[in-house]
């Protein structure tokens, strides 16, 4: 098992990653699988709250046992160590976790409700700076990765403050002030991605990302759910110049996407330094089924293969052997990474990552 970065064995782990990222040439592709399981309800639903300041002693012994007992991979991808906080709360939204997640709750007041608003003077962006610091300064930050924080993009952002029934209506009756929020969003998006980046440690010149990928660079993660209400064209106009800002302030940023916004892929695409990560949407009901939602993988092959004459994609659903076999005979192994979930994951990792592989070992 490797424990930590320290192994010598790590070495190639990132070389991997690295190729991956370049969307170069490898034997098969990275994997990180997981026991599929239902959807399950948020026992005492609650509102989120300023996380309290970091305890630097327990925080050391929750990361040294977790490593202890899980290691470093989980099947090809980094457990990293998150310390980002719900985004939504830093343009003003209150968070409810119910449901099974986080909801946000609408705090849309006015278009110009974020001028001269600044996200430094929240409790919120503070807590997320002053634990990360503590959290990095309480273990040895060269033998642990820490991740970058994972945003709502600019899109998603909008809707949590407005609904997407409210958003898609400003799209029509108020697209000057519309685009002017945006741009407010998308500066603090920038300036809380930028400050959280600089605090958390390098590792071979680069960074995690918050689904395990080491990328060479800065790098942030975040989503674009709500990209699925628009037109190609509506979306170019008022959401896209804000993905190319955030985008062009690090490195090498990473997006959360769905099938469901298939029509955005080649835009998307064009962003140079952007890695991709597409959810095969499906759902696990109680009843131990799956019922897909939106395109499922055999229509979606020629635009994962069009994405992937230009770089690496990361996709997610529930899998069994007939779909990756698909995947895989469709796709190039290298810049190809297959995650989610699967019935029987002992039989998967065997077929495709190896009879040796225990846990933790790089193939």
């Amino acid at each position: 098992m490797i424990r930590d970065l320290s192994d010598p064995r790590v070495t190639e782990v990132l070389q991997r990653h690295g190729r991956y990222w370049r969307n170069q040439d490898s034997p098969r592709p990275l994997f990180q699988i997981n026991q599929a399981h239902s959807l399950a309800d948020t026992p005492q639903p609650h509102r989120l709250e300023p996380p309290p300041l970091l305890d630097a002693a327990r925080f050391r012994d929750q990361v040294e046992r977790g490593y202890d007992q899980h290691g470093l991979l989980a099947d090809d991808l980094f457990r990293s160590i998150g310390t980002g906080i719900t985004s939504e709360v830093l343009v003003g939204c209150q968070m409810a976790v119910r449901a099974g997640t986080h909801w946000a709750e609408p705090c849309f007041a006015d278009w110009r409700q974020l001028d001269g608003y600044r996200v430094e003077d929240t409790l919120w962006y503070q807590r997320l700076m002053e634990n990360t610091r503590r959290a990095v300064g309480a273990v040895d930050s060269e033998n642990y990765p820490f991740c970058c924080m994972a945003f709502r993009g600019p899109v998603d952002m909008a809707e949590a403050m407005m609904t997407g029934e409210r958003l898609c209506e400003a799209v029509l009756d108020h697209p000057r002030e519309l685009k002017h929020l945006l741009a407010r969003i998308t500066d603090i998006v920038i300036a809380t991605a930028r400050a959280h980046a600089a605090l958390l440690p390098s590792c071979e010149g680069g960074q995690f990302n918050s689904y395990g990928i080491w990328t060479p660079g800065r790098t942030v993660t975040f989503t674009l759910d709500g990209a699925c209400l628009f037109s190609p064209a509506c979306y170019q106009e008022f959401f896209l110049p804000c993905d190319q800002r955030l985008c062009a302030a690090l490195d090498t940023p990473f997006v959360h996407l769905h099938a469901a916004s298939r029509q955005h892929f080649a835009a998307w695409s064009e962003i140079p330094n952007l890695g991709l990560q597409c959810v095969i949407d499906q759902a696990w009901l109680p009843e131990g089924h799956n019922r897909p939602i939106g395109p499922q993988l055999p229509e979606l092959l020629p635009a994962f293969k069009a994405i992937r004459q230009r770089k690496s994609l990361m996709l997610y659903g529930f899998w069994d052997r007939e779909l990756v076999d698909a995947a895989l005979a469709e796709l190039p192994a290298g810049g190809c990474a297959i995650t989610g979930m699967v019935q029987d994951p002992p039989a998967i990792r065997q077929r495709y990552l190896g009879g040796n592989w225990d846990n933790n070992t790089p193939l």
